[in-house]
């Protein structure tokens, strides 16, 4: 997956925490010495398909014992071997169970592949909602701020004789209700600056520097999507590489009822001497083969091979729920667009209108024309309109995101 589409939804800063992630964070680089182990398997599946090769030095102590001269004598022998042995891969059964291990590795490729993706994905996403936390607060200690004032204005009112103590309890609540608010916002705060934090592999503190401001890309997505940008997601494809793989042992399970052949050559020397060993006269030496059929298995052999079948039948369901929940996805997200954008539209022509109903009403009400209560009503709407701006706003850069993620990268591949 490009890295392009992060110029579209990301500030200068963001692209050095997605770095900074893909070098620092702990489960992607516990999966990249899963995937080291995953790489030496083959190399041990390749090797059962070679003779092996061992040689042996040995020695052994002998002693007889004469009982009229009550003499004993006593000797040494040394001995050196060497045995060679290979399974001849007649049906193919090892060949098919190398192929089935490389596509494994192959499958845990893609899927190390498919895990940085989503760790640039769960980057940015994570810095969008700590940003759009922090965007939050500054709004809830604007309106603090604001109800302080409020609050200030209606206590010398009443302290004049202008307005009844009712106003005064009403102010006084809507602003302790928004130190509540502001408080709870903090934590919210820390908590998403923690992770993202943690996404990063620094320490959580809840503490760093991030943009004030969240990114807005309304570009239109382009018509007509092909499907084969779905090919570019690294999980689709280790679906696919698993299938294969669990189709490659269903032959290796069937193999393993057909007869084995093995070749096996042993030669050596022996002598009183370990000087001598190497250049001793005499060697022995013995060529050998094996033919083996299982022939009763308790049913072991009938019932691995078609557990074989069962599991490649399952691996080929996963792949297929896979793709449809790509193709379902992409759907998701560009519907999920489009309603956003209407929303956000609408959304800034309610806060020019709510914010011109509370200047109104506080000079309506410093007039006497309307109740304090009207005061407060327009004040939670602007506050409630100003809160849905931030989040509808977030909400379309993490949709824009998540677009993105399901395609397996950016529009540059279109035709």
């Amino acid at each position: 997956m490009s890295l392009n589409w992060l110029a579209d939804v990301s500030e200068d800063t963001l692209p050095d925490l997605v770095r900074e992630a893909l070098d620092a964070n702990f489960e992607l680089k516990r999966q990249h010495l899963l995937l080291e182990d995953a790489r030496q398997a083959v190399v041990v599946a390749g090797a059962d398909r070679w003779p092996t090769l061992s040689a042996s030095v040995g020695s052994s102590r002998r002693g007889s014992e004469t009982a009229l001269t009550d003499s004993v004598i006593t000797g040494t022998d040394y001995d050196l071997d060497a045995n060679v042995g290979w399974e001849l891969d007649i049906w193919g059964r090892l060949s098919a169970s190398a192929r089935a291990t490389r596509l494994d590795y192959e499958a845990d490729l893609a899927s190390y592949e498919a895990a940085r993706r989503e760790l640039v994905a769960t980057t940015v996403t994570r810095a969008f909602e700590a940003i759009a936390a922090r965007q939050l607060l500054d709004l809830f200690e604007q309106r603090l701020v604001s109800l302080q004032s409020t609050f200030d204005i209606v206590n010398g009112s009443y302290q004049r004789g202008l307005v009844d103590a009712l106003d005064v309890y009403l102010a006084q609540n809507s602003l302790e209700q928004q130190r509540a608010t502001v408080a709870q916002q903090r934590q919210t705060v820390l908590e998403a600056t923690s992770n993202l934090q943690l996404t990063l592999g620094r320490y959580p503190d809840g503490s760093m520097v991030l943009p004030s401001t969240l990114p807005f890309d309304q570009s239109a997505v382009p018509v007509g999507l092909p499907s084969e940008l779905l090919a570019r997601r690294q999980d689709i494809v280790a679906a696919w590489l698993a299938l294969l793989a669990a189709d490659a042992r269903v032959a290796v399970a069937q193999r393993n009822r057909f007869p084995r052949l093995v070749l096996t050559a042993s030669g050596g020397k022996s002598s009183d001497s370990l000087g001598d060993l190497v250049d001793s006269d005499t060697t022995s030496w013995s060529v050998a083969s094996s033919l083996t059929q299982p022939i009763f298995q308790a049913g072991r052999l009938r019932a691995a091979a078609t557990q074989a079948e069962v599991r490649a039948q399952a691996a080929e369901q996963q792949y297929l729920a896979l793709v449809h929940s790509a193709f379902s996805d992409v759907e998701n997200a560009i519907s999920r667009a489009d309603s956003l954008n209407e929303r956000y539209a609408a959304l800034l022509k309610a806060e020019s209108n709510a914010r011109s109903a509370l200047e109104l009403s506080l000079e309506q009400y410093q007039r006497g024309l309307v109740t304090f209560t009207t005061v407060l009503e327009a004040q939670r709407r602007a506050f409630d309109t100003g809160t849905s701006l931030v989040r509808v706003r977030n909400q379309l850069v993490q949709n824009r995101v998540t677009l993105y993620r399901s395609l397996g990268g950016d529009f540059g591949d279109l035709p």
